[in-house]
């Protein structure tokens, strides 16, 4: 073990190196849950209307890696998106080696205060489909954030947007993707997150997107996924997780 994360630290630092010498150092952090693992971790006892709940618990056990890495779905790429039209900086971000018992897949790069990056969450596999739960540590702990579609009269009731990712394409085509991201996604702390839905559920899983505006000191992002099978594992026949039922 200590062999491994040696090796590995090592590795990471001959990455570090390329990593231009200005700037402050932000990092990113993401997971993947099984969506029944993730509403496991929530704390509240009585869950909020808006689907806020803390998982301060799930948080801890991820960082003290504590958390079993065998139940971290594989499969998901984490990617910096350069095209302009997301509204992103680009910036060299590199991903640091896992080490064995790690459960966060992390991303580091330098950047300027004030600038935003953008990244996408996404997945070839055919299992695992639904983005189903979204939490983030935009408030400083891990906090379950809301998902929802387009709000009603104009009110934004929901904190992460779920919209077609054909349309999202389109969006930043045109370049209305940055604004249309202000107005219907909550920003917290500088973090915005949007669910991309395929147009079929089984060709075109979810992608997850995500834009930080980097605030004035170093920092470490985090987000974590609950992501629902619709394969033919404990769906109970209807194309569902058992358990949990339709978005």
């Amino acid at each position: 073990m200590k062999q491994a994360l040696m090796v590995a630290w090592a590795l990471a630092s001959l990455w570090l190196l390329a990593l231009p010498a200005w700037g402050v150092e932000y990092r990113l952090q993401v997971t993947h849950l099984d969506s029944r693992t993730f509403f496991a971790y929530l704390e509240n006892s009585a869950p909020a209307w808006r689907g806020e709940e803390r998982m301060e618990r799930l948080e801890a056990r991820l960082d003290k890696m504590e958390f079993p890495t065998a139940a971290v779905l594989p499969g998901r790429e984490v990617q910096l998106l350069l095209d302009p039209g997301y509204g992103g900086k680009p910036v060299l971000a590199v991903q640091l080696p896992v080490i064995k018992g790690q459960a966060w897949t992390t991303l580091v790069w330098q950047g300027e205060p004030g600038d935003t990056v953008a990244f996408v969450v996404k997945s070839e596999m055919r299992a695992w489909q639904e983005a189903r739960a979204i939490a983030t540590n935009a408030e400083g702990v891990l906090r379950r954030l809301s998902i929802g579609g387009p709000a009603l009269f104009g009110r934004q009731w929901q904190q992460v947007p779920e919209i077609s990712y054909d349309f999202i394409a389109n969006a930043v085509d045109r370049g209305t993707f940055t604004g249309g991201v202000a107005r219907h996604a909550r920003t917290i702390n500088g973090v915005s997150v949007v669910v991309g839905r395929g147009r079929s559920l089984f060709q075109n899983p979810d992608r997850v997107y995500m834009l930080i505006k980097l605030p004035s000191e170093p920092r470490t992002f985090k987000l974590v996924i609950g992501w629902q099978d619709h394969d033919d594992r404990g769906d109970n026949g209807n194309g569902r997780s058992g358990g949990f039922g339709g978005r």
